[in-house]
């Protein structure tokens, strides 16, 4: 061949096929016959051919790739849901364009504008904190396929993929009552934060429903991280009336309560009840083993990006919200019951 640029009949010519199945292998129609399709793609590697996947969507008028916001690249809770989304978006013939918020809804913006400008087919955002009510409106005005991933949105016209955060809450809560904690502390988290306001809610229907009254003081607001933690559990250990059991906004938040104890020369699960949240791997080995609310970060991913698919596929079907039941993973941090004197 010359050095001219290899085009589509030139394959079609050397495999000795029609330029539509040369088309339909480059677009993995299950239709071609495995034969057929493996003559294509020789022809093309002795051919030197690349595929230009823009030119094609602009042919079609549609885009192989879908965008994929999410809030902590370094939290492994979105590792195990960006790899989710990936596998389903390539089992369905995309590819996944990923970004960080980092939970700035500027930022955030920025990126969706950007992903809007690239002409993606569908955008899977986990919405960072203090996302306006509105902030999606024109996206959806402009008939662009949306789902929001573990955080809820107030928007009924959105499909959810998530977790029950006030379930899994509540749960671990009556788990450190039934030990017979009543001073229960919950850490970590920002105010605004949708999903800190249902495991808040859910930590105090736990309290309502034993009769325990709340106490403002044992809840501490901040962004979530290990250095976080040991900041939290510092503002709670200096009030008088100490707690003796700590739920944590997640499990980082967790994992620095733990390391500030023992500072503190206290060994969490003897001196004082931990519980984490979301099931990192990490909780497993961490000194104690953290007990924590077990969320499913991969079936999040592949329920989010099954919902957009679906999406893409049919814009005018009813919204769905997808959201998934949380399991309370007891270990060695939540400690033994307590005794009469409450220790």
């Amino acid at each position: 061949m010359d050095k001219r640029r290899i085009t589509i009949n030139d394959i079609a010519a050397h495999a000795g096929v029609s330029r539509s199945t040369v088309s339909l292998v480059l677009q993995k129609h299950p239709r071609i016959p495995e034969e057929t399709a493996e003559k294509v793609r020789q022809s093309i590697a002795a051919l030197g051919y690349t595929y230009n996947r823009n030119a094609a969507n602009l042919r079609r008028r549609t885009s192989q790739a879908i965008g994929l916001v999410i809030n902590d690249i370094r939290n492994p809770f979105f590792a195990q849901l960006t790899s989710a989304v990936e596998e389903r978006a390539a089992e369905a013939g995309y590819m996944v364009y990923l970004v960080e918020s980092a939970e700035q809804p500027a930022r955030q913006e920025r990126l969706l504008e950007s992903f809007i400008e690239h002409d993606v087919a569908g955008l899977i955002v986990c919405a960072a904190t203090g996302t306006p009510p509105q902030a999606f409106d024109r996206f959806l005005a402009a008939g662009i396929p949306i789902c929001m991933a573990v955080r809820p949105y107030p928007d009924a016209r959105l499909d959810f993929a998530g977790s029950d955060n006030y379930g899994g809450a509540k749960m671990a809560t009556q788990h450190l009552i039934d030990l017979g904690h009543r001073r229960i502390a919950f850490l970590g988290g920002e105010r605004e934060n949708p999903v800190r306001i249902d495991r808040l809610a859910g930590y105090f229907s736990g309290l309502d429903a034993r009769g325990i009254a709340f106490d403002p003081a044992l809840v501490v607001e901040s962004r979530p991280s290990l250095t976080s933690g040991v900041a939290d559990v510092n503002a709670v250990m200096r009030l008088e009336a100490r707690p003796t059991a700590m739920l944590c906004y997640n499990d980082f938040v967790a994992m620095g309560v733990m390391h500030a104890l023992r500072c503190a020369g206290l060994t969490p699960g003897e001196h004082m009840a931990v519980v984490g949240f979301d099931g990192m791997p990490e909780t497993e080995i961490t000194h104690p083993p953290l007990s924590t609310v077990q969320l499913y970060g991969r079936k999040i991913g592949s329920d989010a990006a099954e919902l957009l698919i679906s999406r893409i596929g049919d814009p005018a079907r009813p919204p769905t919200r997808r959201v998934e039941q949380a399991t309370l993973i007891v270990r060695a941090s939540s400690g033994r019951p307590l005794n009469a004197n409450g220790e």
